[in-house]
């Protein structure tokens, strides 16, 4: 006499399928989410250029020249320490996410020679007046994908 089993549960075929829909979903949301993120910083590094730039047009209108490369192996040493002071209204978050922001490594270089910045803010000025300058934000991810603004 033969019973009839009703097997319940899934067969190891069944159980793979799943787990390997499941592998490849997973692949695809985590491809998305980093593609989404990179573009969040992206975001972040341009509007952190384009808030420096229009600090930097405050400042030229005030002194008639940009400042200068800045020294201590940061060429955004000078802007920084604008951008922190009293003169540059006391920005130090925009100060800091312009030092070390995202990933991001900025710089700026200016047209010629201009003012040095104390860390307190004090502008001593250059013997030529900077007439532009570059700012370039770059990162390790993408080191030819460099957002550059030139004024």
């Amino acid at each position: 006499m033969h019973k009839k089993i009703n097997a319940k549960g899934f067969t190891l075929i069944e159980l793979l399928i799943v787990i390997i829909i499941i592998g490849i979903l997973a692949a695809i949301a985590f491809v998305a989410y980093n593609g989404t993120t990179n573009k969040a910083h992206q975001a972040a590094a341009q509007s952190t250029l384009a808030e420096v730039k229009n600090k930097l047009a405050e400042y030229y209108a005030t002194n008639s020249s940009y400042p200068a490369a800045g020294s201590s192996g940061s060429t955004t040493i000078n802007v920084d320490n604008w951008l922190a002071s009293s003169a540059g209204g006391n920005n130090t978050t925009m100060s800091n996410t312009f030092t070390d922001g995202n990933g991001y490594q900025y710089a700026v270089t200016p047209s010629g020679c201009g003012d040095t910045i104390a860390s307190g803010g004090a502008i001593t000025p250059g013997s030529t007046a900077c007439t532009g300058f570059t700012l370039t934000a770059t990162t390790q991810a993408a080191p030819n994908g460099a957002i550059t603004v030139t004024n």
